[in-house]
């Protein structure tokens, strides 16, 4: 895995919108993400792809991950999701994963003041309205007392701490974020950018950190869009 460096400095300007008005109106914007690992280094990639129409959203997610050692496979994790979301709120979610040969589903859709998920692997849970699914897309969703697993549809309360502004180097480019600290089972690290784009975040998977680091952003029918230069 690549070594991120941080370094505190200060507070930062409050964080507004889904961090998308700054850029021209786009059908669907797509966030390609490196996943790192630090023994095997580079092993997949997660793909954000989220369409905005008025108040409805869509994010459309895509994760493949592979680990061999001498060409020969120890690992593989595969799979698709996707979120509905009207304004702030989630009203349906569906996933389907291949978690190294074994398949989970999910499904979740709005109820009045609840969220109802089915989980091949943790049955019928309710959770509330405002549920964010442990997906970063958007600096919004660092809000959240509950973050429902994108995997196993499995509820998990948060508690989440706004660092400040640090600076970072991330896949070898040094640049001003900042910097959220989730408190979890995982206890994840997120760094979103000036423009309110999640340019890297960090997650534990096993006693192990995994790095998702941002490396392209691309318009569909549009030219790709390269991280800028800090």
């Amino acid at each position: 895995m690549r070594r991120l460096h941080v370094l505190a400095f200060g507070l930062a300007a409050a964080l507004g919108g889904t961090g998308l008005a700054t850029r021209a109106a786009a059908a669907t914007h797509v966030l390609t993400y490196n996943v790192e690992h630090p023994a095997y280094g580079t092993i997949g990639t997660y793909t954000n792809a989220i369409s905005e129409n008025q108040s409805l959203t869509r994010v459309r997610t895509a994760l493949h991950v592979a680990i061999k050692a001498i060409g020969i496979p120890l690992y593989h994790q595969d799979a698709t999701r996707e979120e509905r979301w009207q304004r702030r709120r989630l009203v349906g979610f569906q996933s389907s994963t291949d978690d190294n040969g074994t398949e989970i589903s999910v499904t979740g859709q709005a109820e009045g003041d609840r969220f109802v998920i089915h989980s091949s692997s943790n049955g019928v849970l309710t959770a509330p309205a405002q549920v964010y699914p442990s997906n970063p897309w958007s600096p919004f969703l660092l809000h959240s007392g509950t973050v429902m697993s994108t995997k196993t549809g499995r509820l998990v309360p948060t508690v989440v701490t706004d660092m400040g502004e640090v600076d970072v180097t991330l896949d070898g480019r040094a640049m001003r974020v900042h910097q959220w600290f989730i408190d979890d089972e995982k206890h994840q690290v997120v760094w979103v950018d000036g423009r309110g784009v999640i340019v890297g975040f960090e997650t534990q998977e096993k006693g192990q950190t995994i790095a998702f680091v941002l490396k392209s952003e691309a318009d569909e029918d549009g030219p790709i869009a390269q991280l800028p230069e800090q």
